[in-house]
Order: C-alpha cells, then structure tokens, then sequence
C-alpha cells in the first residue's frame, strides 16, 4: 500500500559546508553520559537533563546524528519546544550541525522541507491550516490577547487577569467550562472570585469565540489534537509526515499538549524527550510534571538517560541552588565547573538601598571587564524589578526589563540606554556622565532584568536575585503543599542561572502597591540558603553614585 502523500513541499539545500565540522567537533567534546543520549539506539528516550547540563546541545546533536547516520528522515522529523525564542535557538544549533531546517509557514502557507522546529502550538496550527487547505475553507483565525476580551466582558482588568489564568489552566487540563469549577476545588486553585463566577465568565468567553469563528492559543492545542483523534485519514498523512519527534521542555508539558503529541505519534514510539523535575515551574498554569515521571509507563522500551553534570554553575552555586531547593526525589547534577566565588546572601534596610548596592555592584564587574549582558537581576515580580530599573537608569546602565511571563512567544522590549530623557531626569548629571562611561566599559548589549519565569532557560557570568521576601519567595497565594513545592523549585531554577558570581538578598522594607512602605520578613527558605553563602550586613550609608562615575572616569584616563 502505498503511503498517504505528503506535504507538498520544495526541497533544501545542502547547507554550510563547514557544518560537518562544527558537528564532529561537537560530538567529540561529549561527556559519556552525554554520549550515551546521542547515539542511544533507543527509538522512544527520555533524557532527565538537569540545571547546565547541556540539554538543548545533547537534544539537537541526537537528532543531528540520526538523520547523519540515516536513522531518521530530516522531512520527517519535528523538534518542539514552548517559546519562539527557543525554537529560533533550536534552528541555529541544527543548521550549524548541517541538517535541513524547515522554514515555518506564514498564515496560510505550509512549511518548507527540513526538520519543523518551532512550538507546540506552531505545529499545531500547522495542522489546522493544511485541513482547512484541503477542504477549501479560510484558515482559523485567532485572537492572540485573551486578555482583552475577558477585560471587556468583565469590564474589571485586575479580574480578568485572574480568569484569564483560570481559563488557561482549565483549558490546558482540557476541561470546558462546565467541568472547571469542580476541578479546580478539587486541585485547590486560589482564585480572586468564586469559582462560579469564573464559570460564568469562561461561558461567556466561549460563546463570543465562537459567533466570532475565532480560536484562541489553547484551542489551537484541543482542535489540532481533536483532528487528529477523530479523522483517521488526516491522522494517517500527519503519521507519515512526522515520524520522529523531539520534545525540549518535557516537565512543562500539560495534558492538552501531551494530548496533542500522542496523536501525532499514533502507534509509533519514536519519542525523545528531554525534561528536569526540577525544573518544573508552570504547574500553576496547567503542566504536570508527572507525565515526564510517567513516560516510562506509557511507552513500552523507552530508555532512559540521566546528564548528571552541570557545566555552567560553579560548585559553589550548585551548593547554593541544593540547598535552597531542598529534598528532591532526583538528585540535581553536579558541578563540573571552575570554582568560584562564594554566593553572598544581604539583607538591606529598605528597597531602594538594596537597589543602588546592585547597580553598585554592576559598575564594579563592567569597569573589571565583565559586560552588560553577562549580567542579571532576577525577581520573583516586575514590581520588584521596577525599584532595580530605575536605579540601573539614573545610573546610566542599559538595561532591558523581559515581559511578563503570560505572553510566551513576547520578545523583550528594546534596551535602554539610561542616556538623555529618563537618565537625565531620574540622575541629574550623573546619570549623563555614567552614560558617556558606559560607552567604555561593560560594553555589549545591557543588564537583563527579569522574572524568575522569564529567566528560565537563560544565564549569565554573574546574577543578582533580590527580593528575597515572605510573600515574594514563596509567593503569598501558595498555600498548598504542591504549590509550594513549585515555588521552591522556581528558587532553584532562579539560581542556576549563574555561572560564577551569585549574589542574593532581601529588604527590611519595602515600598508595596499604593507607595506604603510596609516592614518585611526573609523568605522562610533563607535558612538553608544561608549555611551555603556568605552571610553579609546591608550596607552601612547608601552609595554615592556621582562619586562612582567619577572614579571610573579616572580609571579610564589612566
């Protein structure tokens, strides 16, 4: 019989030709575990890949291998990850390895040939629009802010920012809105309004879609998934077009989406997927990590691989992250690392003081040679960062502030020189000098401030994570045993952004919503962290900021 046609598509180059070098170079620095995960026979794999140990290297050189040796077809194999900014990564390690890469298809289009790198919700919507291409109707159309429909049905923007993450969760459970209400008692949700409101309001959200013909995000995941379920034609050419698949990410998936990759699948076990418990973060929003810890059950000889080294955190960080992360049931990987400085642990008198030692701190390592973008503050909220932002500014440092993490695919907004307008005001005068020193020193690009979610998947040489408050760490709206588990786990993945300089603290006060300063107390978790740090006071008098730009002005000239 011959097998369903494919998706028309044209056909790739050949690629760089110094890719096989770039590839057996690769494949040479391999460290036996590493080794182990790439050229695993196994067809279905599952690599437990922890903090710096390489996962995203190991995941694009196993599939650089077997489409090389022959074991896999680069028209059929399909690599996914959650956050374009990811799957662009993805993209470049496999072209610079020499494999066929796919171009993603625009509304309306299809991809090219080469291997589909992109997000799960892209692949996705890819099936959506070829159906709608074989059988002649208009591709779906979507209404990207959800948001801002719940904002005009609710006519309260705080709450729908509540039910719009109520929403998300329930339809990433696959749950209507007649069945929200009893799940999310039964998971213990805590939401800002009764759940019979929120009911309501996801009723009403999906009537409007639907007289508007319009799907959002999520739907794409349960229609793509439902096509495949229930058209058997359909679901025979997406078997034979996407034969091997990769998932990055795997402890983030949620049941929509595994869902979505078991029919895709169909009855074949040709499955890497590459995930860390401990890294698992979105729970809140609907992942379950369980179904990484479940693989082994539901895919019959499926191999498992642990990379147990960490590669990027000295051992001093490791210690650190370990011991704020607490008891685990799998270990977190060692530390192969130089070592480092020990991570500091201060406590400040108030926000502001904790925000200008910080950008103290940033001058110091930029006039040592250390670049902008090699360095990084990390807060629990945006709230937090904001009080860094503007002290980073007045001293002239770029600094660019990443998105809030409910907008996956969002990219981070444009740097900000500190120089001009807001330096100006928000410094005098120092601010402009530190804007004409910044052009000597800490070059290349600017201090990235972000949110413990956002940071995710990053590093960097040297990170600050502030902030570190009851109510902030853990968040005030965990309660649950599960809940808190997660924000410990959110601690540790903050940490493990940093490579060789870790620096933590938290402030006595704190300016809150409204301008009250109100009294704070550590983070309960402090106590472990602290055994692995360098205790250290606040500082005795706030940093003259003027005086700092005016000594490396005279670094300079000498």
């Amino acid at each position: 019989m011959d097998p369903p046609a494919p998706i028309p598509s044209p056909r790739p180059d050949d690629g760089d030709a110094r890719s096989p070098f770039w590839l057996e170079r690769a494949l040479d620095d391999l460290t036996d575990a590493q080794r182990r995960a790439v050229d695993s026979p196994a067809r279905a794999l599952c690599i437990v890949a922890g903090a710096g140990s390489g996962k995203t290297r190991v995941l694009t050189l196993r599939v650089a291998r077997r489409i090389r040796d022959g074991s896999a077809d680069a028209d059929h194999t399909v690599v996914c990850t959650f956050t374009r900014k990811a799957a662009h990564e993805l993209r470049d390690r496999l072209a610079l390895y020499g494999v066929p890469v796919s171009t993603p298809p625009g509304p309306g289009g299809i991809p090219t040939a080469g291997v589909r790198a992109g997000t799960l919700h892209q692949l996705a919507l890819t099936f959506l629009r070829r159906r709608a291409l074989d059988t002649g109707q208009a591709p779906p159309a979507l209404v990207e802010h959800r948001w801002r429909t719940l904002a005009e049905l609710m006519d309260d923007r705080s709450l729908a920012s509540a039910v719009d993450t109520e929403i998300g969760w329930a339809k990433a459970r696959c749950l209507s809105p007649d069945g929200y209400a009893a799940a999310a008692a039964a998971e213990g949700r805590s939401v800002a309004l009764p759940l019979e409101r929120v009911t309501e309001v996801f009723t009403a959200y999906q009537d409007r879609l639907g007289r508007r013909e319009l799907l959002d995000l999520d739907d794409v995941l349960l229609r793509a998934a439902d096509l495949l379920v229930e058209n058997a034609t359909f679901a025979e050419q997406a078997h034979w077009r996407y034969r091997h698949v990769a998932i990055d990410e795997f402890q983030d998936v949620n049941p929509a989406q595994f869902r979505l990759v078991r029919a895709v699948l169909g009855q074949r076990a040709d499955l890497c997927a590459v995930g860390d418990p401990n890294q698992a973060i979105y729970g809140w929003n609907g992942a379950d990590s369980g179904l990484l810890r479940s693989l082994p059950e539901v895919m019959a000889g499926l191999e498992v691989v642990h990379l147990d080294a960490n590669h990027r955190c000295s051992p001093q960080i490791v210690a650190a992250a370990g011991a704020a992360l607490g008891p685990v049931t799998v270990a977190p990987p060692r530390s192969c690392a130089p070592d480092g400085p020990v991570p500091t642990l201060i406590p400040f008198d108030d926000d502001r003081a904790e925000a200008d030692a910080v950008t103290a701190s940033i001058l110091s390592r930029a006039e040592s040679g250390m670049t902008w973008s090699d360095q990084a503050v990390l807060a629990r909220t945006h709230e937090q960062l904001n009080v860094v932002r503007r002290s980073l500014e007045a001293a002239g440092v770029p600094c660019r502030l990443a998105p809030a993490p409910e907008s996956p695919d969002a990219e981070p907004v444009p740097v900000s020189t500190g120089r001009a307008g807001r330096a100006g005001r928000a410094g005098g005068r120092a601010g402009r000098a530190a804007g004409r020193v910044g052009a000597h020193v800490g070059s290349g690009g600017g201090v990235e401030l972000a949110t413990f979610h956002r940071a995710k998947g990053l590093e960097w040489s040297a990170v600050h994570v502030v902030g570190l408050e009851s109510g902030f760490v853990p968040i005030v709206h965990a309660t649950s045993a599960d809940s808190l588990a997660e924000e410990r786990r959110l601690l540790y993945v903050a940490l493990t952004r940093a490579g060789r300089v870790l620096e933590c603290s938290w402030a006595k006060s704190r300016t809150m919503g409204g301008g009250q300063a109100m009294e704070r107390r550590p983070s309960p978790w402090l106590a472990d962290l602290a055994e692995m740090c360098e205790a250290g006071n606040s500082v005795t008098a706030p940093h003259d900021i003027a005086r700092r730009f005016a000594d490396l002005r005279a670094n300079l000239k000498r």
